[in-house]
């Protein structure tokens, strides 16, 4: 080869090994002011905040902070700073028990009671399965607990589901019948750990996964008024003013992990690095649910697992107090994000930043256009002869807690202490709906034929029971 010809050829390597950082810059700079545009409402100096971060084959390709964690003290948000991932946490439990599985100490088809043998027996076997594919026919915790005295901020501490099932009187449904998704579930999981493990939750959780990829920032909050330092506080818009939304429970399983986009990137890296774990532990995770008739959920151990124009990705989102979360990874394009806000009064941005940073191979926008809206036609409330047959007062034993039914105006009306009136609507044999609620109420009679209680049905409480006394 002349001189000249090995000169044109190391400045030709030469060229592109310079232009190759700078191709790189552009596109960062390109998906900077994409993200910025998506974002743009949390990018202020007078409004809550939030993070986001991308990774791509075990790299961190873009990672940013928006907006205030505090608006009192003006505290910007950083990548480091702390907040609540919400049903985000659900996975971790699940990575968790999938290392179990794969240890030999535990099976996935173990029937719950082996673990947590004070629970009652309903009839029918719950597996550890069904807790994690809400199959269980369990009651769902908030659901349940807001119907009697509880209201959205209120604390719920965890040994509070163990005592729900224990007042549980029977299933919602036989177990792998139906999907709800259930929180109960998730903290029953959890002291199942508990039990196999002898150590707490937390301490578990900390030892064996988070402190092993280095998520140094990562906590679970055990411990009603824990110090998790360096924390965003929450926020709802309230009256056209930010307001704290504050969530002090122990929940642990379904929710209570505290961390940082910086930490959940060492996350979604273990995706593909298998720094913590194995190809076969995600397996584990990954494999989605069925219910007995076969149709499967598209759900694994506390993670969504699905197919979309023959990617498959694995997501997540999260909602505790004014905390809001989303992960989705591609695990075949090793490729995927998290993101990390204190408020929801700002909108969600999740599928706008699916499409952004990974719409060349999901494409979101198709989803707006899929199915056509059907015109809703609005039922018209069945005229009711003899209103006063349906006023009392009803009992459920299961709850502890009482309804009233009551005549206002012509209108019968539910009433409860704490939560409210829920003016109903007749529908024919028994059956009401409600004018500003989701849900039905049924009415039973006796071999008399007299009204003797109800069964109520929101949709995620199904099926409660009250009798009627005096």
């Amino acid at each position: 080869m002349s001189m000249f010809r090995l000169y044109a050829v190391v400045a030709c390597l030469l060229s592109l090994a310079l232009a190759q950082p700078f191709a790189v810059l552009a596109q960062e700079e390109n998906l900077e002011e994409a993200i910025d545009a998506v974002l743009e409402a949390w990018n202020t100096s007078a409004s809550p905040g939030a993070a986001v971060a991308y990774v791509d084959s075990g790299e961190v390709v873009f990672e940013k902070a928006y907006g205030l964690a505090n608006l009192e003290h003006g505290i910007t948000w950083r990548t480091d700073t702390v907040s609540d991932l919400g049903s985000v946490s659900k996975q971790f439990i699940g990575f968790a028990f999938a290392l179990l599985a794969e240890q030999g100490r535990i099976s996935l088809g173990d029937d719950i009671r082996t673990h947590l043998p004070s629970l009652p027996d309903l009839g029918a076997t719950i597996t550890i399965k069904n807790l994690f594919h809400h199959t269980s026919g369990l009651r769902e915790i908030y659901n349940t607990l807001y119907m009697v005295n509880r209201r959205s901020g209120d604390i719920i501490f965890q040994e509070d589901a163990q005592k729900l099932v224990s007042y549980q009187t029977k299933l919602q449904f036989q177990p792998g019948s139906q999907y709800l998704y259930n929180n109960t579930e998730y903290m029953l999981l959890a002291d199942i750990i508990e039990a196999v493990t002898g150590e707490q939750y937390h301490e578990w959780m900390t030892r064996n996964i988070f402190e092993p990829l280095g998520m140094m920032d990562t906590t679970i909050m055990h411990r009603q008024g824990q110090v998790i330092s360096r924390v965003a506080t929450s926020y709802v818009r309230e009256q056209g003013e930010f307001t704290q939304r504050y969530d002090n429970s122990t929940l642990q399983g379904g929710g209570g992990i505290y961390s940082t986009v910086e930490d959940m990137t060492r996350w979604i890296a273990n995706f593909s690095s298998h720094q913590v774990g194995t190809a076969q532990t995600f397996e584990i995770l990954t494999e989605s649910g069925f219910l007995n008739n076969g149709e499967s959920l598209d759900y694994g151990l506390g993670i969504g697992v699905e197919q979309r124009d023959g990617v498959e990705s694995w997501s997540h989102s999260g909602s505790s107090a004014g905390y809001r979360s989303m992960l989705v990874y591609l695990p075949e394009q090793e490729r995927g994000y998290i993101f990390m806000t204190n408020t929801p009064s700002l909108g969600a941005p999740a599928q706008t930043l699916t499409q952004a940073f990974l719409g060349d191979v999901l494409d979101t926008t198709a989803e707006e256009d899929e199915g056509e809206e059907e015109e809703e036609i609005a039922e018209a409330a069945l005229p009711l002869e003899d209103p006063t047959l349906y006023t009392g007062r009803y009992l459920s034993d299961e709850l502890e807690a009482f309804y009233r039914v009551q005549l206002d105006e012509g209108i019968l009306i539910l009433r409860h202490r704490w939560l409210g009136e829920f003016p109903m609507e007749y529908r024919g044999e028994d059956e009401f709906s409600f004018s500003n609620r989701d849900g039905s109420l049924s009415f039973v009679r006796d071999d008399s034929n007299e009204i003797s209680g109800f069964v109520f049905d929101n949709g995620r409480t199904i099926g409660v029971e009250f009798h009627r006394f005096e």
